[in-house]
């Protein structure tokens, strides 16, 4: 039997989901954006890459493949998941990327990570 919810808390819903796929979609492009990559051929890493920016990489990378996994199971209305996770992502990524600079690369990784936290809190809010 199919819930008859409301049309705002639908639209909401759907607002939540389109946050995420927003976030993994440019959380994906600033992690590639961050590498460093001295030419386009033959792709070659800068010598002087840092361990901080390796594991700022990694986490940046599997937090936007798991901001596309919260917005399946926000498009699947499974809201608790969805929220408990958007909002576990969202705050490790703002603690990574608010003491790692102020340039515009970070800024970005930033705006994208309160995107997801208020994603998270919209599905957590509206859990069932």
């Amino acid at each position: 039997m199919v819930k008859n919810e409301p049309v705002w808390k639908r639209a909401v819903l759907n607002l939540s989901a389109i946050l995420f796929l927003i976030r993994g979609i440019i959380g994906l492009a600033s992690v590639i954006m961050i590498m460093p990559i001295a030419t386009v051929y033959p792709f070659r890493l800068i010598a002087g890459i840092s361990f901080i920016l390796i594991v700022i990489l990694v986490v940046g990378a599997m937090c936007a493949i798991e901001a596309l996994e919260c917005y399946s199971f926000a498009s699947k209305r499974m809201t608790t998941k969805a929220g408990k996770r958007g909002i576990v992502i969202g705050a490790i990524l703002l603690g990574i990327g608010l003491p790692s600079g102020s340039d515009l690369k970070t800024q970005i990784l930033i705006a994208s990570s309160i995107l997801i936290l208020i994603a998270g809190a919209i599905n957590y809010v509206y859990r069932e």
